[in-house]
């Protein structure tokens, strides 16, 4: 059985995941995640100059919020927190883990108009992610979170988000958001795990 798994996931699988919407969805893309060694995500946003923020931050001046960068790193861990959580669920059942990645793949296949998608093979978990959407909120504990660079319209913000510590139904995450492969914030937050155990089935 592997113990990763490569993910590539668009902001339709996204808004399955959690409840954010426009204009406070902070994650356009899920562009991997890793199990192994540590639970680990990597996500993006396009900022464009048409963000409604920039009406009033600044006039004359399109300055992202760094609270905005902040909430898009708290989105990030969320999403790592609901797909692991998943995982976990599926594996206790005896089950490949990856399957659940597998099923999320599919499901990006389908809402980008490709060939290969099965909609057999994502259907239990869509009807487990329509039951369980109003629990798929992160609460935030602490944030401790250092900004280091400012961030412009016309940018794309990348976030690097890892599981370092579960305790019963706290996790802790190491974050990072990087601007052409330079970092912009970085630090640690700490949130509720986002989906509580789940019913027997959750997958068929």
């Amino acid at each position: 059985m592997k113990t990763s798994a490569r993910l590539s996931l668009g902001a339709d699988v996204i808004n399955l995941l959690i409840p954010h919407r426009r204009p406070f969805s902070m994650v356009d893309v899920i562009e991997s995640y890793e199990r192994t060694p540590r639970p680990t995500l990597r996500a993006a946003r396009c900022i464009s100059a048409n963000e409604p923020v920039f009406e009033g931050h600044f006039p004359g001046l399109h300055l992202w919020p760094g609270v905005y960068t902040i909430e898009g790193l708290g989105q990030s861990s969320n999403l790592l927190g609901i797909i692991a959580a998943y995982q976990d669920a599926w594996e206790a059942k005896g089950h490949d883990p990856n399957e659940v990645i597998e099923a999320l793949q599919n499901l990006a296949l389908g809402y980008r108009l490709q060939p290969g998608y099965k909609p057999e093979v994502s259907a239990a978990l869509v009807e487990s992610l329509k039951t369980h959407s109003n629990l798929h909120v992160g609460m935030s504990a602490s944030v401790d979170v250092k900004l280091l660079q400012p961030v412009f319209a016309g940018q794309r913000l990348e976030y690097i988000v890892s599981q370092s510590h579960l305790m019963e139904n706290l996790a802790r995450y190491e974050v990072e958001a990087r601007v052409e492969g330079r970092t912009v914030a970085k630090g640690v937050m700490t949130s509720t795990r986002s989906i509580p155990p789940l019913p027997a089935p959750i997958f068929g």
